[in-house]
């Protein structure tokens, strides 16, 4: 134990925390058996999901983590933000709120994602916390223009990944959670073309305004597809290093590839200098350890995705538009309620599906499917008519129209009330 060895005692004790809803808990416990193995610390799991007994009835569960349910951390105005925001957005907003109910109890607090596997000792981030009250670390570490992973990507998504950040409890980074979730309960929406991304672009505002944070370079740290071309993995006895002499701390296993593990992501990334074999290794590692727990509640259906009859489904327009109005909606009220003023909302505006089908975001791989590209081709024809007729500057004005009108939580006089 880092501080135990140093004679530090309890009072510099840390918590390591994952959130995830129930059907990530075995990537999650993924995590926590790697975490456990490589540092003897439990992970304590925030499941972001109604709950189940089952759960915490398991014991190769309870022997790697400490499992706490959302409900139970008294979040202020919780059903109005998990009503609001989608799973991803719900889980990343609460990262800030969970990390300092965690300093009540800790000297140092450390986020992973639930698709993070820990290889090595956490002493070097613990060592650099010594020094700075909030650590971050950036997506990769040289500028990149030519390549489909780029400096663009970072003006979308943000210059840090947040899939990793850790605080030290002091006033500094007290004052910095209080900001950062402030802004993440008022807006955490995957909402690019405004410059928002969940948590993720407020921390490019953050270091703006707080001196104190930091970021780590430290090329162990939170290695993933992206950043693969600038940090060569190599293997000597049974350890990961990253270029040559960085021990691999964790690596950030996102969009891992289930059907091919030994390509580590199914998305497109350059290899750089890194041998397919070594790469490999890391992922069969990580398919090895994930086998045994992926499929204990894969099946299980988000419970914030329903309204409170379980078959009615909050989808994702429902949300923006619920956003927009909020406050016109009493705070207490239960906007799951079927019976409710938010179900009556949603009625009057055509916002319940006909088919009660689960959205599904179509994304780059879609793009490549041939049917997809038909119905893409055949808005393209129509936008090319409204051009014709409109003419360029009208046309101009109507994009812009566009994109203001696709972000739904913005446009408040849409909606019948």
């Amino acid at each position: 134990d880092y501080y135990a060895s140093r004679g530090l005692g309890d009072v510099y004790k840390r918590q390591v925390f994952t959130v995830c809803n129930l059907a990530y808990i075995g990537k999650a416990l993924t995590l926590a058996d790697s975490l456990f193995t490589a540092t003897g610390n439990k992970l304590n799991i925030f499941i972001i999901d109604r709950k189940n007994e089952e759960v915490t009835n398991k014991k190769e569960i309870t022997n790697i983590c400490k499992i706490t349910w959302i409900e139970d951390c008294a979040v202020p105005d919780f059903k109005r933000l998990s009503f609001k925001y989608d799973v991803i957005e719900l889980t990343t907003s609460l990262k800030p709120f969970i990390a300092k109910k965690l300093l009540n109890e800790a000297q140092k607090v450390i986020f992973f994602d639930p698709d993070v596997m820990v290889f090595n000792s956490l002493s070097g981030i613990l060592s650099e916390l010594d020094s700075h009250s909030v650590l971050l670390t950036p997506h990769y570490f040289v500028p990149k223009t030519d390549t489909e992973i780029n400096d663009m990507q970072l003006m979308r998504f943000g210059f840090h990944n947040l899939g990793f950040f850790a605080v030290n409890n002091n006033e500094e980074s007290q004052k910095f959670l209080d900001w950062w979730w402030n802004r993440c309960s008022a807006e955490c929406f995957i909402d690019a073309q405004y410059g928002i991304f969940t948590d993720q672009k407020w921390l490019d505002v953050a270091t703006g305004f707080f001196s104190f944070i930091h970021t780590s370079f430290n090329a162990g740290f939170n290695v993933a597809y992206w950043n693969l071309d600038q940090r060569n993995i190599s293997k000597k006895d049974d350890t990961f290093y990253v270029n040559s002499d960085s021990p691999l701390v964790f690596f950030h296993f996102s969009s891992f590839n289930f059907q091919n593990p030994e390509e580590v992501s199914y998305r497109y990334y350059s290899l750089g200098n890194n041998s397919k074999e070594i790469l490999g290794l890391l992922g069969k590692k990580y398919y090895d350890c994930l086998k045994q727990y992926n499929l204990m509640f894969s099946d299980v259906k988000y419970s914030f995705d329903y309204m409170s009859d379980g078959k009615t489904y909050v989808n994702p327009v429902l949300r923006r538009a619920y956003a927009s109005i909020i406050d016109e909606f009493t705070p207490s009220a239960n906007p799951f309620d079927m019976n409710g003023d938010v179900a009556r909302f949603a009625r009057k505006n055509h916002l319940f599906g006909k088919k009660n089908e689960k959205y599904k975001a179509l994304g780059y791989r879609e793009l490549k499917d041939s049917s997809t590209r038909r119905k893409i081709n055949i808005v393209f024809c129509f936008l090319r008519f409204l051009l014709r007729i409109m003419g360029p500057n009208n046309f101009m004005n109507l994009s812009r129209l566009f994109v203001y009108l696709s972000s739904y939580q913005r446009v408040g006089n849409l909606w019948k009330k």
